[in-house]
C-alpha cells in the first residue's frame, strides 16, 4: 500500500482541501483511484472529519468509500507548517495537523485493518517525531519501511 511515488515531505498547502486534492490527484494519475475519489473525500470530510490530536501531534487520515477506489494505496505528506482540520472526536474543535495520510482501500475489511495499523503508528511518538523531521521522501520511506505496513 505504501508507494514511494505517493510520499511527499515538507508540503506547503494553503488549506486542507488543497492537500487532499494534491494527494488524491497523484493517486488518480497512477491509477489507484477513480476521478470521483477526491470530490468524495472532500464531501465526506464535511460530515465526518478525520483530524486527530495524538499528544503534541496533529494527524489527519482522510478517506472515503471503496466504490471510488481501483486499488488500495496510501498517500502520505508531511507539512512544513501545520494546517487546521476539524477533529474526528469533536468536529467543533480544530486540530493543527502536520501529517496527512490519504487512504484509499479497496477491500471492505482492509479499511478497518489499516486504520488499526495506523493508530499503532500514531501512538509511537518517536516515529512521529522522526516523520516530522524528515527532509526527503527517501527518509520518509526508510521510516515507514520499518513499520508493519505493506510496502510496494
Amino acid at each position: 500500500m505504501i508507494k514511494r511515488e505517493l510520499l511527499f515531505s515538507k508540503m506547503k498547502p494553503h488549506d486542507y482541501a488543497e492537500i487532499i486534492t494534491f494527494l488524491g490527484q497523484k493517486m488518480e494519475e497512477q491509477g489507484y483511484v477513480k476521478p470521483t475519489y477526491v470530490p468524495a473525500v472532500l464531501e465526506r470530510e464535511k460530515g465526518f472529519p478525520t483530524g486527530l490530536q495524538m499528544g503534541d501531534y496533529g494527524i489527519a487520515i482522510p478517506h472515503t468509500d471503496r466504490v471510488h477506489v481501483h486499488q488500495s494505496a496510501l498517500a502520505i505528506a508531511t507539512l512544513k507548517e501545520p494546517i487546521e482540520v476539524c477533529s474526528m472526536i469533536n468536529p467543533e474543535e480544530k486540530v493543527h495537523v502536520s501529517l496527512v495520510i490519504l487512504m484509499a482501500v479497496e477491500d471492505p475489511d482492509g479499511q478497518v485493518k489499516m486504520l488499526s495499523k495506523l493508530m499503532g503508528l500514531f501512538q509511537d511518538v518517536e516515529t512521529l517525531k522522526r516523520l516530522e523531521r524528515v527532509s526527503s521522501t527517501e527518509e520518509m520511506y526508510d521510516i515507514i519501511a520499518k513499520m508493519e505496513l505493506e510496502i510496494a
